[in-house]
């Protein structure tokens, strides 16, 4: 089974990522954009597991909890990876508070001793609104995210940390919530 790590997204900053993707999709081209349904903040995501180290992953993700408070979480802002002329995701920022720092590196630590390594240099703490296909240019809609002044999705108080299945279907990823780890910290 395909599991990660996040942080789940409350409704009202999911609709206001679902509009942004509404207003920058008709400047795309080849982009998978993602659904109210698919929003979130990965911390970590594993890939294939079995499901016999599943345990284990909910303890170094409660061990993490238990030593982060709760915080809060802000979007704000948009971006992409790749090149301006070639982007391969579109994303709406996250601010990077000191917690949201500590738990991703925390969570790395502890899954670390089961032979799992982070594969990402450095964490640029995002939501993913769209994936672009390798050979699609999409300068406008890159144009269009710059121009955009509704670039504040709002925040939250963040209180704990989930572990999704994710499935591949033909029309996308569907996410099954396996377990949370509550932030307890003092």
């Amino acid at each position: 089974m395909r599991v990660f790590l996040a942080i789940q997204l409350p409704d009202e900053v999911k609709a206001k990522l679902t509009a942004a993707v509404q207003r920058f999709s008709p400047f795309a081209i080849d982009v998978k954009w993602y659904t109210k349904d698919q929003f979130h903040l990965t911390l970590a995501y594993l890939g294939e597991v079995s499901p016999a180290i599943l345990p284990y992953v909910t303890a170094a993700a409660d061990r993490v909890g238990a030593s982060i408070p709760p915080f809060t979480c802000h979007i704000n802002g948009l971006g992409y990876f790749g090149t301006k002329r070639n982007p391969q995701v579109l994303w709406a920022g996250v601010e990077p508070a000191p917690e949201l720092m500590a738990m991703q590196e925390g969570l790395w630590t502890g899954l670390k001793k089961f032979g799992y390594v982070n594969a990402e240099d450095e964490f640029h703490p995002h939501i993913t609104l769209g994936r672009c296909r390798e050979s699609a240019r999409n300068l406008p809609v890159i144009e269009a995210m710059d121009a955009d002044p509704a670039t504040d999705f709002g925040q939250w108080d963040v209180t704990r940390v989930t572990l999704f299945e994710s499935r591949l279907t033909p029309r996308g990823s569907l996410y099954r919530t396996l377990g949370h780890s509550a932030l307890t910290g003092a």
